[in-house]
């Protein structure tokens, strides 16, 4: 009797409170693994979705998008050779020269330039003309692709980015002097020749990349303007700038980069993937990224990993979705009403927010180049500026260009020896044409061109 009842008595408090502790931390174990399943599960059901919707997954799906070359010469060979033999102990001497011809091309009469500086220029262009003659010689051929090098690393990427800033400036370089020497349609094709070079861009155009292309373009159209209103250009070398600049930012352009970012970051992430649904929907045969994610030895960082990328997919499905609207939607769906939202708006979607606004400037400033063009032709053959833009349409232009900010037309103004071409930018008000930058500093100006010109004789 005494030792039945000894067998039923309760265990001592500190082996309940023990027995406790493993009881929870069983339990918490358990939770954390099925929360990391779910995720893991939920992740790679992100992946077959973007699969079935027949959206690009990886590199070579992108490629597929773009027009192949059936040809037997293809422009990447001459970009990648002009490219390999730019040196970068010149791109400082390349930008101070640049940065005086824009400053002073404007306003002050060629007579007037210094003459050690047209020297200096001479003889850099002199000295890279070999250089020079394979841009030009890319620019009158298709391009199916080119290597960018983004699917190797960030660091590969940026340092080929490096040198196209350099073979930009030398190319707008070359487009100013030759204005200045009045070889005017030869400057106009230097011009193509930029425009047509940003086409590598084109490729793995990720946000870094089609950023770069955008500043690019942006400088392009600035020494586009500057060559405008004076001199005598060709219709033929007028009519093919400007079918040119209507093709450099493609209609699908931001949608483009969404793909391109989220196969770049799904390749750096993959390891976080289940393992079958990474062999069946990603590619297995590419060289290590230096920024691909390994796995933690720690299933709380590799859960925290999944969250955050469940959450990226889910926001660049935003994002995507935002951009296949016309303009000026994709400002609406994220730059406008995002930030009004009361969530505070993840690190992609601020990204986003930031690089559809940065599209939006530089697809304005080109359609106003584009209209500038079109007003130059018609200036050169009847001998005077339309009086409206309704007498560009047609055969100068087939319908005039929207405005991205509000989807209507750009605006137009005449003033003396001047016209103005302008967007009402990104506070999407009319500011009377004021394009020069405020005294506060705030960018709540419009944007355009303001373009001097002559009487023709």
């Amino acid at each position: 009797m005494v030792e039945t009842l000894s067998e039923k008595q309760p265990l001592p408090w500190w082996r309940r409170i023990l027995l406790g502790f493993v009881l929870i931390a069983m339990a918490l174990v358990a939770v954390l693994i099925l929360i990391g399943y779910l995720a893991e599960r939920q992740l790679g059901e992100e992946i077959v979705k973007i699969s079935q919707a027949g959206e690009p997954i990886t590199f070579s799906d992108l490629e597929a998008d773009l027009e192949q070359n059936g040809t037997h010469e293809d422009a990447a060979r001459y970009y990648a050779e002009a490219l390999d033999s730019i040196s970068q102990k010149s791109l400082e001497d390349l930008r101070r020269f640049n940065i005086f011809y824009l400053k002073n091309m404007g306003f002050l009469p060629v007579s007037q330039f210094p003459s050690v500086v047209r020297e200096r220029v001479a003889q850099h262009l002199s000295n890279l003309r070999p250089v020079l003659e394979r841009f030009d010689k890319g620019a009158a051929l298709p391009l199916s692709r080119f290597e960018i090098g983004i699917d190797q690393g960030m660091q590969v990427c940026k340092a080929r980015l490096d040198y196209a800033q350099t073979a930009i400036i030398l190319l707008s370089l070359r487009t100013l002097d030759m204005k200045l020497c009045g070889e005017d349609d030869a400057a106009v094709n230097s011009a193509i020749s930029m425009l047509k070079m940003v086409r590598i861009f084109d490729t793995h155009p990720v946000m870094v990349v089609h950023g770069a292309k955008l500043v690019f373009v942006g400088l392009a159209c600035n020494d586009i303007i500057l060559l405008l209103g004076y001199g005598r250009h060709s219709e033929k070398s007028l009519a093919e700038l400007q079918q040119v600049l209507s093709e450099t930012i493609a209609s699908n352009a931001l949608e483009r980069m969404f793909f391109a970012e989220r196969v770049y970051q799904t390749e750096i992430g993959r390891n976080l993937i289940p393992e079958h649904i990474a062999s069946r929907f990603l590619q297995d045969k590419v060289p290590d990224l230096p920024e691909r994610l390994s796995l933690s030895a720690s299933r709380w960082t590799r859960l925290r990993r999944q969250q955050a990328a469940v959450r990226y997919f889910h926001d660049m499905a935003q994002s995507i979705t935002a951009s296949r609207r016309p303009w000026p939607e994709p400002l609406d769906a994220i730059v406008y009403d995002v930030p009004a939202s009361k969530e505070k708006p993840s690190n992609l979607l601020s990204s986003s927010a930031a690089f559809i606004r940065l599209t939006g400037k530089i697809l304005a400033l080109v359609r106003c180049t584009i209209l500038a063009v079109a007003i130059e032709r018609y200036r050169l053959s009847r001998g005077e500026l339309p009086g409206s833009l309704n007498d560009l349409s047609p055969p100068y232009i087939d319908s005039i260009p929207l405005d991205p900010f509000t989807g209507k037309k750009l605006l137009y103004k005449r003033d003396g020896e001047t016209y103005l071409v302008y967007s009402v930018g990104i506070n999407r008000r009319d500011d009377d044409g004021s394009i020069m930058p405020s005294a506060d500093g705030k960018s709540k100006q419009d944007l355009g061109f303001r373009i001097r010109f002559r009487e023709l004789e």
